[in-house]
């Protein structure tokens, strides 16, 4: 799938299917006071070259049935995730390019509670 022409808004995005991938090995860590959860995928560059990439979980994320859903809208995919600290709702939609690629519209929105605002006193 082209970019060309794609400008990336705040809090929403693509994710696009990884050939060849391998999760070589997840647990846990202690960083910062705080611990960590992720670990090391395997996949190849475009020269075909092994390539390593560690991650870390952010959230646990869950499909949504055509029953599940509330509205035509809904995410296919989606949960309470946190990133820098800040929790917000994950919501992934299956899509697919005018090419015919299938891709996953993603989007973050802060969750109510966390969103700070200005009190007069």
């Amino acid at each position: 799938m082209s970019n060309e022409g794609y400008k990336m808004k705040e809090g929403n995005g693509t994710l696009f299917r990884e050939n060849k991938c391998t999760v070589h090995r997840k647990g846990s860590w202690l960083l910062n006071g705080r611990k960590r959860y992720g670990g090391i995928l395997e996949s190849t560059n475009d020269k075909g070259e092994k390539k390593y990439e560690l991650f870390e979980c952010v959230g646990l994320i869950y499909t949504n049935s055509q029953e599940e859903k509330k509205s035509e809208r809904s995410p296919d995919i989606g949960g309470a995730v946190t990133i820098d600290n800040i929790k917000y709702k994950f919501g992934g939609w299956a899509r697919e390019s005018d090419q015919g690629v299938p891709y996953t519209s993603i989007g973050f929105d802060e969750k109510e509670e966390e969103k700070k605002e200005d009190v007069p006193f």
